[in-house]
């Protein structure tokens, strides 16, 4: 079996992690967190359209890592 590891946002915070994603609100703007300031739950970036501001309250990356052994296949049902 492989191995899995999860990263929260805390853990990652000296990673370089950037997220860009429309604007929950308006859905017209692109918002950009790319530093911790960006990614503090109280800051936050405000929207240049609707004037919304957007919290990353919540954010985990989950790494798996399989071991060499060649996987089986399943061969698929047929109903």
């Amino acid at each position: 079996m492989g191995r899995i590891d999860k990263y929260p946002l805390e853990r990652m915070r000296d990673k370089e992690v950037k997220l860009s994603f429309h604007c929950p609100l308006c859905r017209g703007t692109r918002i950009q967190m790319s530093d911790s300031e960006d990614m503090s739950f109280w800051k936050g970036v405000r929207c240049p359209k609707c004037k919304a501001l957007v919290l990353l309250d919540n954010l985990s990356v989950t790494v798996v890592k399989e071991d060499g052994r060649a996987r089986k296949e399943i061969p698929k049902q047929t109903p």
